[in-house]
């Protein structure tokens, strides 16, 4: 049987919703690291960064009051973070005003000089981006202090235009006379506008800011082209009215400043001083015009410009620094929107170049470190390269380094150490550095007064990285801190703070971490409930809403994945369906909103089977993919999640094609995680899975091999202590296994266990995957136990269970899985112990598994199964047909939760199959086999070759179709099986574990067609192979002893065939050994017993050595003593101790032998355990035993004869209670032989009427009034009525189910089945019920002869009986019954019946016998003086009958012969018997004829050719008529119903022979019968003759009939659209009816198998109602 596995995988090829919203990722925060999903922290940031600026404000403006420093720092830091967020420009000059005020502030209070330069504000001319912690330093120093700066005007003040020094005055040599009043005028301008500008940046005076661009105006007007002067007012002019648009945001000013750098750059031709000033103040401009517009040329023109601005600043200029942070500013912001690698690369280089050149106290150090440590961090998080880790950790220790305690920003660099290390953490397994950047968080949570406006986000950082650890340690301190701290932090931000929607999401994604490990559902509710809070704090159309909406839909999902319950999955998909209306097309996040919509999609496909749920899934996973081209740092998942969805699509459809184009897809996103990557693991393990799912449908090695490599891979890439190594070592032992399954090398298996237990020790407890760890390393054992029979590896894999069960509470995800594992185990421990207390656990642990798997769950279909199994040990065990029944319930749902293609389907398939083939074995009902062989082919062909399950599949189907050649003796069925045995045998290789067991069911079939042709290379053959089985399970295999069973098998009938003694000796020794490997209390050791002390028995049949029967009898006792009461074996061993004593008693012929044999002949057939058929076996062979012998031969008897009711149960269909019946023939004629030689023909006719006709008696048992019981006990005359009622309409149902019907229906009918069963087993509970009543002792038993006496009241009954020890008439009359032998035996009747059936099948043609009929009519003919001793022919008679015959040829000759053979050897004596003569008015008689009497026409016996003699026939004595039993005799013949008469006549019938003659019949009957009482239907439909018959008095049928020998039941009368079946009549209760007469042929011959079963039209119309029936032979 098989057991349903699914393939263990430690990562889910599906991104989980939750990490596709990037939980855990971080968020940069001034340094400080808060827990946010990261579709919250990439948003639009206008609305956050306008509450940072009103913020600051506020605390800026309540600094004169307060003069705290503390507060200052803190406007401080919120100021740059609003200039991080992307800004609109006024905000952003705003900003920047309220930093520079904040700057001077702290100057004039700390004297620290690095505040100087920061607090003015044109330094911010294209600090835009948010992505840059400084905002100093990245710019040229002349430009932003002295906008108006040239290098012609370098030293020009107002002191020298006014005074004329001898600078002016060296400057104006150049300058023409008549121009030089112009040319100081302009010089003025300009000097007085520069004057305006730098006051303005003190003031913040608009008026200062419009008089100096007038100014620059102005002088402009006096320098035309081409004034050597004019490009210094033009940068100057250019400088006021950037600073003009950064105040009123008009994009007409920055229009107006580009231009103006334009047309100065135009000017400063290269080589031009100062061309690289105007290269760079136009690419600030247009970068601005980027950050406003979006246009990418901009961007484009801006980098190229600083590009050019620093090739004319080449080192040591020193202005060089200042260009490289400008370029790398503008590739930085390029590389933001495009993710091209290079401009990342580059930058990095630039900033590192503009680092280098700064003297370590350099005041512009710290920001320009910060500025290379950002971009560090973002080449790291897309390339995963570690020495950019190892470098931005670096530089946060020297940051840390140039800000000494109590420096205001040191909070902000040990948060930045701390975040690094955390992720150096997480890539090495080093605890050091989690310990670390904890102890960091722990430090820079002490700096924040607990009144810090912030404190809220250090609080978020130390929790963030204690839940890291706890994930990491299991120390559930750690995360009750975690959630400790991020409650606390929320409490700082009460509703509606602008910031408290994420400390929501912190709290509920600590939340989660803490349901992940305990289950708990109020955790969850919490997580949605905090969800829900902060959805509400961000209603539409807030830019964040999306990201709360995604949040909440993750938590609902997980929800329904733990609960089933559809509401919470719909409500999912219903906001991710908002979250992505609120994200157009152009969305940057829509992807993430995507992702989650087809990953709930997914979901819904898994349970609901819909194909638009995965089909959608799949477009979404496209578009998603679409929206991340390269080089997007999230491609490579979302070509994971494509990659997930095809295979799954590959699981259900089976199109190749998809699984084909998932492993591309996941073999591009590898390509994208190259090594050390942190994303690779998961995309190597993704592909590894891939490669293991086309191995098992595909068989190719290398996919395995493949599969395992990959693993390995992924092993490397987490060396230990590694947090993830753990799961890498659990994947490449599962892979292991497989390959181990495959091939059988011990080495994988080993391997295996051993990497299961390293993953072991990387998880200690209390580690959160302990649990899982555990079971991993339970099931590699329990694999090698199943191997090599180790008792411990079972013993130390339920122990491991048991210990994974302790830690996984009530609401555990993974409880139930690790309740059906450890069920398993301990079935498989009970199988090997036999202790009961095992598999009674195993059955509740696998019921407690189901309940915790609410349909649909994905995995109830295997827990059903895991159940089912167990159970189905239990009946092997119980024999309990209950247990069976439930078994066979369970797979059909399994089955209609795992539709075809399903990947487990063919398994399951497999199992349904098996126990419909057992269920078979128990009660014979061919339905069953043949059901079972249908799914085991279904099974087969979703198995296509090379599937490396194929071989299993073949070799379930071999032996259902080996089982059907025992039953039906078709020899294609064997050849068939030994052929899929041997295919099956061809899959497996020398080493695999499985082929032990094709082999031994090859053998095992070789040896049936030995059986069969008696060839005795097929025995050689299966004893060959069954050692080579043997070799392959070395002692203690825990198979080891079944193979010695198989081979001893083999051996004994070698050794039966050709005498060896070597052989028995070595059978014999087979035995102890496989006795040895089961030892007390191993639940095999009773068959062991049994087995052994057969073949002792065989011995000393030839050695006639006592104590080798003692020691049978001894082994005998001890199996029986070893079984509880009522187990099912004690049938068994119970008949081989009878057999055996039987032998004891022939050999001494002591009395006490017999009497033991007969006591446990009868403790065999009370075994109620025990199956109906096996009991049956028992009685037969106690009666055979006891006949002649023993005085409880007749008990045996009536034992055997008890059970044909249990045998053909009312609960089954029609024919499987004929085809239950097979078998039963003649035990009733010989258990009334017995009740005959023993004086007792009162008893002989009980059991004949007992055991007689079961078929019929069963059914008029349902129909029996009940009105005696009604007024005594009138509940339980109800409760059986409706019993009765329920299963007459059961008992008469025909096989409608159909191979090819969906499950449903098939579960449909299985269930009605079993419901019809219990109806049974209820029906025989009420009679023993009414039975304790008073006066009901024998209420529907079968009657006694003192009842059936009334039944001779008016005429006598014969009953003729013919057994093997002789023939019989027994004449009941009204008071007593009388013996008549009769002078034929068993065979002669036989012979007699063949003859009929020769002559009546020649003589209704008119041939003639021809030579070969002829030789064989001779040789019968021979054979009937041989059968009678006393036959009473004359000789002369004979002779002359013999001649005629041997002359003639003619069937009537033949005919006549019989006739008289009858008259004299049967008639005749009963004739005499009852002193009969000729009479004009002869008696009226009925024949009650038993086993071939039934084939006779005892009616015209006689002998009508006498010759010179007195002819004498049947009618000159009495009139014939024939009963199937007495009972049937004893009807009510009373009829107060109108008279109504059916003439059916069917002249011709389509396919037969016309009957021109039935025209005839009907004239002639309305001869007689009035019109108005006749219902005449000539060509009738089977629908209309049904119609009419309840209403029918007498019923003429003259048509054709059929006698259907193999399918009795479907024997029919002929009409004009079809046959009206046998079974069809019987459904029909006809309460009216007193006379059908069959003008038809065949109408009362009966089944020649079944003929004391009497099922023949005639018969049928019987129980149907009619008094009498008129029919032929």
């Amino acid at each position: 049987m098989d057991h349903t596995s699914i393939p263990p995988q430690a990562e889910q090829i599906l991104e989980h919703s939750i990490s596709s919203l990037a939980l855990g990722d971080r968020l940069e925060h001034g340094g400080q690291v808060v827990r946010q999903a990261d579709a919250v922290a990439s948003d639009d940031q206008d609305d956050e960064a306008t509450q940072l600026y009103n913020l600051a404000s506020l605390i800026l403006a309540e600094y004169p009051d307060t003069a705290s420093l503390s507060s200052l720092n803190t406007a401080i830091f919120l100021f740059r973070e609003a200039l991080k967020r992307h800004q609109g420009p006024a905000l952003h000059s705003k900003s920047l005003n309220g930093l520079a005020r904040a700057l001077r502030m702290r100057a004039s209070r700390t004297k620290q000089h690095e505040d100087q330069p920061g607090c003015l504000p044109l330094q911010a001319l294209n600090r835009q981006n948010v992505s840059f912690q400084s905002v100093t330093g990245s710019w040229e120093q002349s430009d932003l202090d002295q906008p108006g700066r040239s290098e012609d005007l370098d030293a020009i003040t107002s002191e020298d235009l006014a005074g004329g020094t001898p600078k002016m005055g060296k400057l104006t040599q150049s300058v023409p006379p008549e121009g030089r009043e112009t040319w100081f005028r302009s010089m003025a301008l300009c000097s007085q506008a520069n004057e305006l500008m730098a006051r303005f940046a003190q003031s913040r005076q608009q008026e200062d800011l419009m008089a100096g661009t007038l100014l620059y105006r102005e002088a402009l007007e006096l320098q035309p082209a081409p004034h050597p002067h004019r490009s210094a007012s033009l940068n100057g002019l250019a400088v006021a009215v950037w600073t003009q648009f950064q105040q009123s945001g008009q994009q007409d000013d920055l229009e107006a400043a580009i231009s103006l750098h334009r047309e100065a750059l135009q000017l400063r031709a290269a080589p031009h001083p100062g061309r690289s000033l105007s290269l760079h103040n136009l690419a600030a401009a247009l970068l601005t015009r980027f950050i406003q517009s979006g246009k990418h040329e901009d961007l484009d023109a801006a980098i190229s410009l600083n590009q050019k601005a620093l090739q004319l600043r080449p080192a040591p200029h020193p202005d060089r620094y200042a260009s490289l942070c400008t370029l790398a500013d503008g590739l930085w912001v390029r590389f933001k929107r495009s993710s091209l690698q290079e401009d990342l690369g580059a930058a990095i280089s630039f900033y590192r170049e503009a680092f280098e050149l700064l003297p370590p106290n350099h005041p512009h150090r710290l920001s320009s470190l910060s500025n290379l440590t950002d971009a560090l961090v973002t080449r790291f998080e897309q390339s995963g390269q570690y020495e950019d880790l190892e470098e931005r950790i670096s530089l946060n220790r020297e940051a840390l380094k140039l800000l000494p305690a109590p420096h205001p920003d040191r909070c902000n660099s040990i948060n930045d150490l701390a975040t690094a290390l955390s992720t150096r953490f997480e890539l090495s397994g080093q605890h050091e550095d989690l310990d670390t950047a904890i102890s960091l968080h722990r430090e820079a949570l002490k700096l924040q007064a607990a009144t810090h406006p912030v404190r809220f986000a250090y609080l978020s950082n130390l929790a963030g990285v204690l839940v890291t650890r706890f994930e990491q340690s299991g120390q559930h301190e750690d995360l009750v801190e975690g959630i400790l701290l991020n409650r606390e932090a929320l409490g700082l931000l009460p509703a509606p703070h602008p910031q408290r929607s994420q400390l929501l999401y912190n709290l509920a994604t600590t939340l989660y971490t803490q349901f992940e490990q305990s289950g708990k559902h109020e955790d969850l509710q919490s997580v949605i409930s905090l969800h829900k809070e902060a959805l509400e704090l961000l209603p539409a159309p807030h830019p964040r809403r999306f990201a709360s909406l995604n949040n909440l839909a993750i938590a609902l999902w997980t929800l329904y994945r733990q609960s089933g319950l559809n509401d919470n999955l719909e409500a999912a998909i219903s906001l991710y369906r908002e979250a992505l209306e609120l994200q157009p097309a152009a969305h940057p996040h829509r992807s993430a909103s995507v992702n989650g919509l087809a990953v709930a999609l997914w979901t819904r496909f898994q349970q609901s089977e819909q194909q638009e749920d995965l089909e959608a899934a799949i477009s979404l996973h496209r578009e998603a993919l679409k929206l991340r081209p390269p080089p997007h740092p999230a491609r490579s998942s979302s070509l994971s999640n494509l990659a997930g969805a095809l295979s799954t699509r590959f699981d259900k459809s089976l199109q190749h094609g998809d699984l084909e184009t998932a492993m591309s897809l996941e073999r591009e996103a590898l390509q994208l995680l190259p090594s050390p990557h942190p994303g690779r693991c998961k995309s190597l393990n993704n592909l590894a899975h891939m490669l293991w799912i086309r191995f098992q449908h595909s068989g190719q090695q290398e996919d395995l091999e493949g599969s395992i490599s990959l693993h390995q891979e992924a092993l490397e890439l987490f060396p230990a202590p590694h947090p993830h190594r753990s799961t890498s070592l659990s994947n490449l032992a599962n892979a292991l296994q497989t390959r181990f399954q495959q091939s059988g090398q011990k080495e994988d298996l080993e391997a295996a266990i051993a990497s299961h237990r390293e993953a072991l020790e990387l998880l200690p407890a209390p580690h959160p995957g302990q649990s899982k760890s555990l079971s991993n390393l339970a099931n590699a054992l329990w694999t090698r136990f199943e191997q090599s029979g180790q008792y411990g590896d079972l013993e130390a894999a339920i122990s491991l269970y048991r210990d994974a069960l302790k830690l996984q509470p009530a609401s555990h995800p993974d409880r139930s899985s690790t309740f059906s594992s450890l069920a398993n185990a301990l079935s498989a421990r009970f199988e090997q112990s036999g202790q009961r207390e095992d598999l009674e656990l195993a059955i509740s642990l696998n019921r407690q598994a189901i309940k915790l798997q609410p349909a649909p769950h994905p995995n109830r279909a295997t827990s059903l199964s895991n159940l089912a199994s167990a159970l189905w040990t239990q009946f092997e065990w119980s024999g309990d047909g209950e247990d069976l029944d439930v078994v066979i319930s369970l797979y059909h749902e399994v089955l209609e939760l795992r539709p075809a293609p399903h990947a487990d389907r063919s398994t399951f398939l497999g199992n349904l199959a098996g126990a419909l083939i057992t269920r078979f074995k128990q009660s014979g009902r061919h339905v069953d086999l043949e059901e079972g062989i249908s799914f085991d082919r279904e099974a087969l062909e979703l198995r296509a070759a090379p599937d490396p399950a194929r071989s299993s599949s073949l070799t379930n189907l071999a032996n259902a179709l080996g089982l059907r050649f025992e039953q039906s003796g078709q020899h294609k069925d064997l050849e068939a099986a030994m052929s899929l045995h041997r295919e099956a045998l061809e899959l497996l290789p020398a080493a695999n574990p499985r082929r032990s067991t094709v082999l031994d069911n090859l053998a095992t079939a070789l040896w049936t067609q030995f059986q069969l042709s008696g060839q005795h290379e097929d025995l050689e053959t299966a004893i060959s192979l069954h050692r080579e089985a043997l070799k392959l399970r070395p002692a203690p295999h825990p198979f080891r002893s079944m193979s010695l069973n198989n081979l001893a098998s083999v051996l004994s009938t070698r050794s039966m065939q050709l005498g060896r003694p070597e052989d028995l000796e070595a059978v014999i020794g087979l035995h102890r050994e496989a006795l040895t490997l089961r030892p007390v209390p191993h639940p095999g050791r009773p068959s062991s017993l049994n087995n052994l002390a057969q073949e002792l028995t065989t011995r000393f049949k030839q050695s006639r050595q006592w104590e080798v029967l003692e020691e049978a009898i001894s082994a005998l006792s001890e199996s029986l003593d070893l079984l509880v009461a009522g187990h099912p074996l004690t049938c068994s061993i119970s008949l081989t101790l009878g057999e055996v004593f039987m032998e004891a008693y022939t050999h001494t012929h002591r009395l006490i032998y017999m009497h033991s044999a007969m006591d446990a002949f009868r403790v065999a057939v009370t075994c109620e355990a025990a199956p109906t058929s096996r009991r049956f076996h028992a009685a037969k062979v106690w009666a055979r035993h006891a006949d002649s012998k023993h005085h409880s031969a007749l008990d045996a008897y009536h034992a055997a004869i008890q059970l044909l009711p249990r045998l053909a149960m009312l609960s089954l269909d029609l024919p499987s209670r004929q085809q239950a019946l097979t078998g039963s023939d003649g035990l009733a004629r010989e258990a009334a032989a017995c009740a005959i030689r023993a004086g007792q023909c009162e008893r002989a006719v009980e059991l004949l009427e007992e055991g007689r006709a079961v078929f019929w008696s069963q059914a008029l048992q349902l129909r029996t009034p009940m009105t005696d019981l009604r007024d005594v006990a009138p509940a339980l005359e109800e409760k059986l009525r409706g019993i009765s009622l329920a299963l007459e309409q059961g008992s008469l149902r025909g096989v409608l189910r159909d191979t090819s019907d969906n499950p449903q229906t098939v579960m449909s009918m299985e269930r009605e089945a079993s419901h019809f069963r219990r109806l049974n087993d209820e029906w025989l509970v009420t009679l023993d019920e009414v039975r304790q009543l008073a006066g009901f002792q024998d209420f529907l038993r079968p009657l006694r002869l003192s009842s059936l006496l009334n039944a001779a009241a008016n005429a006598p009954v014969v009953i003729l009986n013919a057994s093997n020890t002789g023939c019989a008439a027994l004449i009941m009359v009204s008071n007593g019954v009388q013996h008549v032998p009769l002078a034929l035996t068993l065979a002669g009747v036989t012979t007699l019946a063949k003859l009929i059936q020769i002559t009546t099948a020649y003589g209704s043609r008119g041939l003639s016998l021809s030579a070969s009929v002829q030789a064989h009519v001779d040789g019968l003919l021979r054979q009937v003086p041989l059968c009678s001793d006393a036959l009473q022919l004359s000789g002369t008679l004979q002779s002359r009958v013999m001649k005629r015959v041997s002359t003639y040829r003619q069937s009537d000759d033949i005919f006549q012969y019989v006739l008289a053979v009858l008259w004299e050897s049967v008639v005749k004596p009963v004739i005499c018997s009852l002193d009969l003569e000729r009479s004009e008015a002869p008696l009226n008689l009925w024949w009650c004829p038993t086993g071939p009497f039934a084939f006779l026409p005892i009616h015209a016996a006689g002998i009508y050719d006498a010759g010179d003699g007195d002819p004498a026939c049947v009618s000159d004595y009495l009139v014939s008529s024939y009963t199937p039993t007495i009972n049937a005799l004893l009807t009510d013949m009373a009829n107060s119903s109108p008279f109504k008469m059916m003439v059916v006549i069917e002249p011709n019938t389509p396919g037969q022979n016309p009957l021109p003659r039935t025209v005839d019949e009907l004239r002639r009957i309305k001869g007689h019968v009035p019109v108005d009482d006749l219902v005449i239907l000539e060509s009738a439909t089977v629908k209309e003759v049904v119609s009419h018959l309840s209403a029918t008095c007498i019923a003429h049928f003259a048509c054709h009939g059929q006698q259907h020998s193999d399918k009795p039941l479907d024997s029919a009368l002929m009409l004009h659209d079809g046959p009206l079946k046998v079974s069809q009549i019987m459904q029909q209760p006809i309460r009216n009816a007193s006379l059908a007469f069959l003008s038809a042929c065949q109408t009362a011959m009966g089944d020649e198998n079944l003929p004391d079963e009497v099922i023949h039209l005639a018969s049928t119309l019987l129980f149907a109602g009619f008094r009498g029936v008129v029919a032929t032979m």
